[in-house]
């Protein structure tokens, strides 16, 4: 069986609590320091760029740090899933996600560290805004976090790397996209020759290809069919696949509301941003 448990860390359960608790600091603490030697100069740059641009400050230096270490995360998940990390359990063949189990191969120590980093990320993005480092999210952002979390931890401590691999892939992929498509909307600005609607039309389609059709075309396929017959407990295995489909309905849900975005004109307009509590306290400390 894949040990998750020999790792720098101690055993499985350990180390996912190390790092959802501790290394939620270390990335929280980054963050902060972003805060510090950016979002004063961000303020003076929206100022600089005309009228109105300032009060979209806290959304620019969010939107540009989540945006620089989602392209990060996705790219390591990228190679890892491309450097064969993964024993072949990918998007054209899946047929190698589940097999053996739970006689799979020991992973090698990267995959079980981008594990641990990608639990430390999502628990930072749970907890942001208790620390001032963060806009206020919505339920659907919160129950996303959350079932995220509980999946990372399941797939680590069960040895499901390969498959828990896959569908992380699937579900942020497009995550640097969006990003890049808040802050051209934002700045109402262009991306050499590509204009804000393009940009948010390429996110809209990217994400439409991954989250809405290839879910359940190559994941849910694979954990619906395959988790119950295998030797697996079976509440282990409702959990599991009863966390995916709470992802693939928000997924579905924020799909709903980029199909009213893009066809109610809204590209169009200015973005209306609520002046909250989290920018009052940075505008004050700088």
């Amino acid at each position: 069986m894949s040990s998750p448990g020999n790792m720098f860390l101690g055993d499985a359960v350990s180390s996912c609590v190390i790092a959802a608790v501790f290394g939620a600091c270390v990335i929280l603490a980054l963050r902060y320091v972003y805060y510090v030697a950016f979002y004063e100069r961000i303020r003076l740059f929206l100022r600089r760029r005309g009228q109105g641009y300032e009060m979209y400050t806290p959304l620019i230096a969010e939107e540009s740090w989540e945006g620089l270490v989602s392209a990060a995360i996705v790219g390591l998940v990228s190679w890892a899933l491309l450097a064969g990390h993964n024993d072949n359990c990918h998007l054209t063949d899946t047929t190698a996600c589940l097999r053996d189990w739970p006689q799979h191969r020991t992973a090698p120590w990267a995959l079980h560290a981008l594990f641990l980093l990608l639990l430390a990320w999502h628990s930072h993005c749970t907890t942001k805004h208790w620390v001032g480092l963060g806009r206020v999210q919505g339920w659907d952002a919160v129950l996303h976090h959350a079932a995220t979390l509980a999946l990372l931890g399941l797939s680590y401590t069960q040895g499901l790397l390969r498959i828990g691999l896959l569908a992380h892939w699937l579900f942020v992929v497009t995550n640097p996209l969006l990003s890049v498509s808040k802050l051209m909307h934002c700045l109402d600005a262009r991306l050499f020759v590509v204009s804000k609607k393009v940009a948010f039309g390429l996110f809209a389609a990217c994400y439409f290809a991954t989250r809405v059709v290839l879910v359940p075309l190559v994941l849910l396929r694979v954990t619906l069919q395959e988790l119950p017959r295998m030797p697996f407990d079976w509440r282990l295995a409702a959990v599991a696949n009863g966390g995916l489909l709470l992802l693939y309905g928000i997924s579905l849900f924020w799909f709903g509301r980029l199909l009213g975005i893009l066809f109610t004109g809204k590209l169009d307009a200015s973005p209306r941003l609520v002046m909250r509590g989290e920018a009052r306290r940075w505008q004050k400390k700088l």
